[in-house]
C-alpha cells in the first residue's frame, strides 16, 4: 500500500534547521529529505519509517519546507508560481505518486479544495485532527478522520463520517540516538513554545518559575528586542517576563529536545484545553517514552493511558503541581521508579510497531 504524508514543520524549526545545516541548499532532494529525517522533528517522520518496515510504501510532503519543496519540483520538472509555491507542488506530488491512502494532518489550508482536487488521484484520504478547528472548516471529501481526542470522533461520526480513536505513539529508534546520563541532571524541565495562543500554559509556568526550580525551553520567549522598535525601550523600563527569561535556556527541537526530556528528573505538561476534560498530547508519550516522570495535568482518561501514582503524576490545580513537584524532588527515588514503570509501559503499549498495524488495520476497515 502507498502512503503519502502532508503535514508542515513549526517555522522556528525550520529556521534553526536552515541556519544550522548552511549545506541544506546544496543538497539533491533525498538527501535534503534525509537529512531533516534525521532530526527526528515530527512524528509522520517515524510512522513513514515503520510503514516501510512493515512493507508499505511511504513519502513525505513537508508542504511549506521551502527549498526542499523547490528542490523536488526542480528535479521532477515541474513548474509552479511564486505566489503559490505550496499548493502547486503539493498538488504535482500527489498526481506524480498517486497513493492509496493520502494522509493529511491538521494543515487546514490543504481541507476542502486542494481535497477535491487531489481526489482523483488518491484512493482513500485520511485526516488526523486533534487540535481545535474552525466550525466553518470544510470536511468533505476525507474518507477517515483519526484523533487522540474522544470528543472529536463522536463529532465526527455525528457529522456520517467514519472516524476512529488512535493514540500518539513513541519513536524506540530515539533511544538509542540521544545521550543517556547515569542520572537526571535536570530536576524539573518544560520544553515547549510561549505564544498568545497558550494561555494556560503561561499562566501555570508564571507561578512555576516563582515557587520550584523549573528550566525552561522552547520558542517564543522573548531576550531582546531590537533598539528600533518601541518594545526595547518599554522592555527596558519595565522588563517583560523576568523570572520567565532566567529561566529560559534556548531553543530546542528533534534529539536535543528528547535529550533534555530524557535528562529530566521531572518534566512539566498541561494541555491548552481540555477537550471534555480528557488529555492525549504528543508530550505525554514522548516523555514517558524516554524515561521521565511527567507531572500533567488531570483528565478523566488519564488513568487508562497511563496509572496515576505509578507511571505518571498527576495535579488538578497549579499549587497541587508546585506541591508533587516538590515533593518528587526531595525524592528522587521515587521519580526515578515513576519514570522507568512510565517507559516500560510506553515502549510496550504506544510503540510505533502497534500503531501501523493499528492504521492498517482501519484503512482496511473503510470500505466496510
Amino acid at each position: 500500500m502507498k502512503f503519502q504524508f502532508l503535514t508542515s514543520y513549526y517555522t522556528p524549526f525550520l529556521a534553526s534547521f536552515y541556519k544550522d545545516n548552511p549545506q541544506f541548499l546544496s543538497l539533491s532532494y533525498n538527501e535534503m529529505f534525509e537529512l531533516l529525517m534525521d532530526h527526528y522533528f515530527a512524528d509522520t517522520g517515524a510512522a513513514h519509517f515503520y510503514l516501510k518496515k512493515h512493507k508499505q510504501d511511504s513519502f513525505i510532503i513537508i508542504s511549506n519546507c521551502e527549498p526542499l519543496q523547490k528542490q523536488w519540483a526542480l528535479e521532477n520538472g515541474v513548474d509552479y508560481s511564486e505566489e503559490n509555491w505550496q499548493m502547486e507542488i503539493a498538488f504535482a506530488q500527489v498526481k506524480w505518486y498517486k497513493p492509496d491512502v493520502f494522509y493529511l494532518e491538521s494543515v487546514f489550508e490543504y481541507f476542502g479544495g486542494f481535497v477535491g482536487e487531489i481526489r482523483a488521484f488518491c484512493k482513500y484520504i485520511v485526516s488526523w485532527i486533534s487540535t481545535p478547528f474552525s466550525a466553518s472548516l470544510q470536511l468533505n471529501g476525507i474518507d477517515l478522520f483519526l484523533s487522540s481526542t474522544p470528543d472529536f470522533i463522536d463529532s465526527f461520526r455525528k457529522q456520517g463520517f467514519k472516524a476512529e480513536y488512535m493514540l500518539p505513539a513513541f519513536d524506540s529508534r530515539i533511544l538509542k540516538q540521544i545521550n543517556n546520563p547515569k542520572q537526571k541532571d535536570i530536576s524539573f524541565s518544560f520544553v515547549g513554545g510561549w505564544s498568545e495562543i497558550h494561555v494556560n500554559r503561561k499562566n501555570a509556568l508564571q507561578e512555576l518559575v516563582s515557587t520550584t526550580p523549573i528550566k525552561l525551553w522552547g520558542y517564543g520567549y522573548k531576550k531582546t528586542y531590537s533598539r528600533r522598535k518601541l518594545d526595547y525601550y518599554k522592555n527596558w523600563l519595565f522588563p517583560k517576563n523576568k523570572k520567565i527569561v532566567k529561566r529560559y535556556n534556548g531553543e530546542v527541537w528533534g534529539l536535543k529536545m528528547f535529550d533534555i526530556l530524557q535528562r529530566s528528573l521531572i518534566t512539566f505538561n498541561i494541555h491548552e484545553s481540555l477537550l471534555k476534560g480528557n488529555v492525549g498530547n504528543m508530550r505525554m508519550f514522548e516523555a514517558t517514552g524516554v524515561g521521565t516522570l511527567i507531572l500533567n495535568d488531570f483528565g478523566h482518561n488519564l488513568n487508562s493511558l497511563f496509572e496515576i501514582g505509578k507511571e505518571i503524576e498527576s495535579y488538578r490545580s497549579i499549587p497541587e503541581a508546585i506541591e508533587k513537584c516538590n515533593y518528587y524532588i526531595a525524592n528522587p527515588k521515587k521519580a526515578l521508579k515513576m519514570g522507568e514503570m512510565a517507559q516500560i509501559r510506553a515502549l510496550k503499549d504506544y510503540n510505533y510497531d502497534s500503531y501501523v498495524v493499528n492504521l492498517l488495520s482501519y484503512i482496511n476497515k473503510i470500505d466496510r
